[in-house]
């Protein structure tokens, strides 16, 4: 896999995108592992468990309409595009995440909460599913 180049605040970082998907359930994992450009040992990943349609994909990775709210705004978000990766860096950096430390796990859906998106539809019908160790919103 070919590792794509940003630039934010003057740094220079790559970045990867990798689909997965949960066995036996609707689930799918979208995985994004940013490095500080020299220094691959101290990854930013980040992980989105959302729904995954056979046919469509994981929504992250192939666009959804998601609602900003309060202005209940409707923007396409794909994770594929720069403007997301970036935002997802200055999310770990506020994080205590420097390119040169190791950081914690970070929940990807907690990135679209802060800036102000509904992630309902992303949310499979009913119930809850364990997935990481983790009870989700089904």
């Amino acid at each position: 896999m070919v590792l794509r180049k940003i630039t934010v605040e003057g740094n220079v970082y790559l970045y990867k995108l990798i689909n997965g998907f949960e066995l036996n359930t609707e689930m799918a994992t979208l995985e994004i592992t940013i490095f500080l450009e020299g220094f691959k040992q101290t990854p930013l990943k980040i992980s989105f468990l959302t729904w995954e349609d056979l046919y469509a994909g994981n929504p992250l990775k192939t666009g959804v309409n998601l609602i900003r709210l309060p202005a209940n705004e409707i923007e396409l978000i794909n994770l594929n595009r720069p403007k997301y990766i970036r935002e997802c860096i200055l999310y770990g950096l506020k994080m205590g995440w420097n390119g040169k430390n190791k950081p914690e796990y970070i929940e990807g859906l907690k990135i679209l909460t802060s800036l102000g998106f509904d992630l309902s539809s992303l949310y499979p019908k009913d119930g809850f599913i364990m997935a990481h160790g983790k009870e989700y919103p089904k």
